[in-house]
């Protein structure tokens, strides 16, 4: 028997990725059927934006970033833990891990590092079945980047620092002939294959 290939195996192969708490799978009560479902887990900066309106209040951004003078790594993440903690016991549904306000007094945790690190000390309080970890990362470049930050927790992942590259290079016209929402959708379906080929 031949391994798994999603080329030939697309019909039961998917990457659909559901937001919000679903409990029991086998309850069919009515407040059970209300999630949102993406087709992806890679979302663009505009979808996310979307998305953060269609959670309301019910989302959070942690800041992982650090100050280089004041912290170090590993308090960071501690830190960082305790923050995703706290929120999902006052009633937050979904965490946003950003890492956008890097200076230079302020480092960056790797995301790969951040996003395992809440995920396993939200497993240990028993409240990672309540929560969605979103990432939104300037360190997302490559598939293999993308499926280390789904194998470690995330639920979904913004790479809003690949879009501003690919929209720079559509400025100074090296996509001639393209519109940019199409060189957008371009990277996002590439890093979609690869992943659902891993």
């Amino acid at each position: 028997n031949p391994p798994i290939d999603s080329l030939r195996e697309r019909r039961v192969m998917s990457l659909k990725t559901r937001f919000g708490y679903l409990g029991n799978l086998l309850d069919q009560k009515p407040d059970k059927t209300s999630f949102l479902l993406i087709d992806s887990p890679v979302v663009s900066s505009t979808e996310l934006l979307t998305m953060k309106e269609y959670w309301g209040k019910k989302f959070l951004e942690i800041d992982c970033t650090f100050e280089v003078q004041d912290e170090n790594l590993s308090n960071a993440l501690k830190r960082i833990s305790i923050e995703a903690e706290e929120a999902v016991r006052s009633g937050i549904e979904h965490l946003v891990l950003e890492d956008s306000k890097v200076s230079r007094d302020r480092a960056i945790i790797p995301m790969i590092l951040a996003t395992g690190a809440i995920h396993s000390h939200l497993i240990k309080q028993g409240l990672r079945t309540y929560v969605s970890l979103n990432v939104c990362s300037s360190e997302c470049i490559d598939v293999h980047y993308f499926a280390v930050l789904i194998g470690v927790g995330a639920t979904s992942v913004n790479p809003y620092l690949s879009e501003q590259i690919i929209s720079d290079r559509h400025q100074r016209g090296l996509f001639k002939g393209k519109e940019l929402h199409s060189c957008l959708n371009n990277y996002k379906e590439a890093v979609s294959a690869g992943l659902l080929k891993i």
